[in-house]
């Protein structure tokens, strides 16, 4: 029997509800009140590679709700552990709805992460540029493969949601 446990964000994938963007865009408009998003997880689906797990373990900076000033660049830093039996070499996160406007937090698509053995943890770090206008900026990720395949196709994406202030 194998068991895969894949927790990867506790308010993690698509969020559903009034007001919010049905584009599945990567960074999403909405009012600071709608913080944190919450949501359903996606229809399962194994890893890509049998054996592969990934778990969750902290926002070690910019937890969920953080208030921060409009037009400035912070860096986020998420801590996941390779709880399965893969190597992780290669991988990063995918920004999902890769279109960002001027109005969303801004990103780099592709967040590299460090190769991680199995049983290590990794920080994944990625900077943030805000934008001017006040609101939350809910970005999310998903775990890919060198060669960009989703590697936890059923699990809930690595996000952030961060509210933007008035200048």
């Amino acid at each position: 029997m194998v068991l895969v446990v894949v927790a990867v964000n506790r308010n993690g994938s698509t969020p559903s509800g009034p007001g919010l963007n049905s584009s599945g865009s990567g960074s999403i408009a909405l009012s600071p009140d709608a913080c944190p998003v919450r949501s359903t997880n996606p229809p399962w689906a194994p890893p890509l590679y049998k054996g592969d797990a990934a778990v969750f373990i902290a926002d070690v900076t910019l937890p969920d709700c953080t208030r921060v000033g409009a037009e400035a660049t912070m860096t986020k830093v998420w801590r996941l552990k390779n709880a399965g039996t893969v190597p992780w070499e290669g991988y990063s996160l995918r920004r999902l709805g890769l279109k960002q406007q001027a109005d969303h937090c801004q990103t780099i698509p592709d967040v590299p992460i460090k190769d991680t053995q199995p049983g290590e943890t990794v920080d994944i770090r990625t900077d943030i540029t805000t934008p001017k206008k006040p609101g939350l900026c809910y970005v999310r990720f998903k775990m890919v493969d060198a060669s960009g395949a989703v590697v936890f196709p059923g699990s809930r994406p690595i996000n952030f949601q961060i509210i933007v202030d008035e200048p």
